[in-house]
Formats: C-alpha cells, sequence, structure tokens
C-alpha cells in the first residue's frame, strides 16, 4: 500500500529517527501487524512523531495569534455592565499555553503511540466474537466439499456477517491464491499475525491436522460443536449478568432516587437544628446524581449487550 503525502514526507524528513527508536521494537511491529496498519514500525514512529511536531507549531502559531492580537483586542472593548474593558487574567492565559502548546501535542503523542495496541485489541475482540458462526460456516462448507481456498475464498467475501475473521481470510487466501504459497505456511503466517489467539488456535488446528493427514471435515466439526457450546455457555453468564444488574438498576435507579427526595424533604422539615433544604440541592439531584445513575448503567448494559453481539 502507497504512502499518503505526509507519510512520505514524514519518512524523508524523520525516517532516520524512527528508524533509531525502532531498532529492537518488536511489540510495536507485531502490534502494527495485528492492527493492519499498513506501516513499517519507523515509518510509523516518524509519522506519529511528525504529528506532534505539527501540533506544537500550530499551538504555538494559535497562541501567539490569541496573545498577540485577539486578546488585546478583547481587553480594549468596554463593558457595558461595568463601563470598564474586559481583563483576561493571566491564569487564563497561562491556562491556554499549557493546553494549546504542551497537552494537545502530548495528547496525540499518547493517542499515537496506543493505537496500534487498541485495534489490535479491538480486532481480537471481534473475531472472538465471530468465531462460533464462522467455525459454524466453514463446517457447512467442509460438508459441501470444498477445498481450503475455495473456503477461505467464500469466507472473506462475507465480512458484513463474520467481521475480522472475513479480512484474514482474505490474507490467507490472496497469498496462496496470487503469492503461490501453500495451504501449511499460509497457515503458519496467519496464526502470527492474527491479534485473535482463538482465532489463531483454530488455524493451528488445521495446521496439525493437514499435516498429519486428518480429516478437516471431522475437525471442522468438531471445533464448530466445541464454539457452538462455548458461545451458549458466555451468552447464558452474560444474561445472568444482566439480570443481575436490572435488579440493581431497579432499586439504585427507580426507588433509591425517590426514597432518597422523600426522606431528604422530610428530614429537613422535621430537623430541629434549623437545617433548610436549598433549591441548589434538589437541583443537584435531579439534574446532576439521577443523570450520572443512568449514565453508569447505560454504559453497564452497553458493554454487556456487546458481549454477545454479532454486529
Amino acid at each position: 500500500m502507497a504512502l499518503t503525502g505526509f507519510e512520505t514526507f514524514s519518512r524523508v524528513l524523520l525516517g532516520w529517527l524512527g528508524r533509531l527508536l525502532t531498532k529492537d521494537s518488536i511489540g510495536l511491529r507485531n502490534d502494527l501487524v495485528k492492527a493492519r496498519i499498513p506501516l513499517l514500525a519507523g515509518d510509523y514512529v516518524a509519522s506519529s512523531i511528525m504529528q506532534v511536531i505539527v501540533t506544537f507549531v500550530g499551538g504555538v502559531l494559535f497562541v501567539l495569534f490569541l496573545l498577540g492580537f485577539l486578546i488585546p483586542q478583547i481587553e480594549m472593548m468596554e463593558n457595558p455592565s461595568t463601563g470598564e474593558n474586559f481583563s483576561v487574567s493571566n491564569t487564563v492565559q497561562y491556562s491556554i499555553i499549557g493546553i494549546l502548546v504542551f497537552a494537545l501535542p502530548a495528547l496525540v503523542g499518547l493517542i499515537q503511540l496506543f493505537t496500534p495496541g487498541w485495534v489490535a485489541s479491538s480486532r481480537a475482540t471481534n473475531m472472538d466474537r465471530q468465531i462460533p458462526y464462522a467455525a459454524s460456516y466453514v463446517s457447512a462448507l467442509a460438508a459441501a466439499n470444498a477445498t481450503p481456498s475455495q473456503t477461505f475464498k467464500s469466507l472473506a467475501r462475507n465480512k458484513d456477517i463474520y467481521g475480522e475473521i472475513s479480512n484474514e481470510a482474505a490474507w490467507i487466501f490472496h497469498s496462496m491464491e496470487f503469492i503461490g504459497r501453500d495451504l501449511v505456511t499460509t497457515l503458519k503466517e496467519a496464526v502470527d499475525r492474527t491479534p485473535s489467539e482463538r482465532f489463531a488456535e483454530f488455524i493451528q488446528g488445521i495446521i496439525g491436522t493437514v499435516t498429519a493427514g486428518g480429516n478437516l471435515k471431522l475437525y471442522f466439526l468438531n471445533r464448530s460443536e466445541y464454539y457452538a457450546q462455548q458461545n451458549r455457555i458466555h451468552v447464558k453468564d452474560i444474561l445472568q449478568q444482566m439480570a443481575l444488574f436490572s435488579e440493581a438498576y431497579v432499586v439504585v435507579a427507580v426507588a433509591l432516587p425517590i426514597f432518597a427526595m422523600i426522606i431528604a424533604v422530610i428530614t429537613f422539615w422535621v430537623s430541629g437544628a434549623g437545617m433548610q433544604l436549598e433549591e441548589i440541592h434538589m437541583y443537584l439531584l435531579v439534574f446532576a446524581g439521577f443523570p450520572i445513575i443512568q449514565i453508569i448503567f447505560s454504559g453497564l448494559f452497553y458493554s454487556l449487550s456487546m458481549e454477545i453481539s454479532t454486529d
């Protein structure tokens, strides 16, 4: 895959630094391969450093514009309510400098540093979620006497259904069909390339079966049944957790707020210490406490539902 103009510029200007920093970086190279980021480790680091530099320079220029032109113009304007000029404190100016010149470039650098690992982890999660259904599909193809090449080709064409597993199957089919590598060599490369341990185990089983001269139909059928059983157990556990959180939601997010408001009103009403219920207390409870509880439970239910989602 050809480099973009920015990546080419970064490689020419900072490629030496990227190669120097990634000389012994095996982990980054593996993460880039597993994340399917089509860059060498040195080029990726060079591009990341260039992004940090561009962000830093852009932040400096924007700060100079704010402090040298925009803020003086604001301070020359008169406040209609007080009759005095507006004033921007030094604390605000230092905060702007810190955010734009230091915090923002550091954030870009951190994002670039962890992106390969995040993408690889996301792909692994998707593959682990889809492998029971992909194994059933492969088992059906094997029962119809499809060859391994035809099996991976058909699997690669169903990306909308099997997600990242289809991408891995496309790599395997491309290596066998267009590069001309044999099945075992291609699958061994796929084991090293995939971010999913379950898919790597599945591919490793194919290698062992082919090497030992076993029956691939029987292997696919056994793995399909195994993954289906594991998936049923996993879904059952998720549903039990959702049932538990549903009960907790009824107590914490429905009953508790009602009782909290009633108890708060009664407590302040009957108190003999001169306590009063201020409006700010009710506003904080209604507009801050209740929404936070809803957001927390929404996040929990969403994360649990994604564990068994096939989208």
